[in-house]
């Protein structure tokens, strides 16, 4: 797991424009708190090809960026990864699954599971 979040960061580095990850949840939900802003939450599967993909055809060099870094607190969640979630609210089958909570954890958009798009998201952004 933690090779991932490695190929990821460094990949994620190459490119000047892309989502500022939180990789814990329990941090980027205090840091909702603090700042009064809503969780973006992605959840994937540790080595997926359709999570690399995700994040490199929605999330990077895309117009909404910046939007996304200035209006929400993204963190991405792995599939069966240890640290602390709310595993019930968040639960799916289908992965990458996107969900819109605001700092009380509570949903405010459409969840978006199984096919990430930038149309599915710019939609959901609106």
């Amino acid at each position: 797991m933690r090779l991932f979040f490695i190929f990821i960061s460094l990949f994620v580095s190459l490119y000047a424009n892309h989502v500022h990850w939180f990789a814990n949840y329990e941090k980027a939900h205090l840091e909702s708190l603090r700042v009064k802003k809503p969780l973006m939450v992605l959840m994937l599967k540790d080595n997926s090809k359709a999570s690399t993909a995700v994040i490199q055809k929605v999330f990077m060099n895309q117009p909404y960026v910046d939007y996304i870094n200035e209006n929400f607190i993204p963190v991405v969640i792995l599939k069966d990864q240890k640290e602390i979630y709310p595993f019930e609210m968040l639960y799916t089958l289908k992965f990458p699954s996107l969900f819109f909570l605001n700092n009380k954890e509570l949903f405010i958009k459409n969840k978006i599971r199984g096919n990430v798009t930038p149309k599915e998201l710019k939609r959901s952004l609106k």
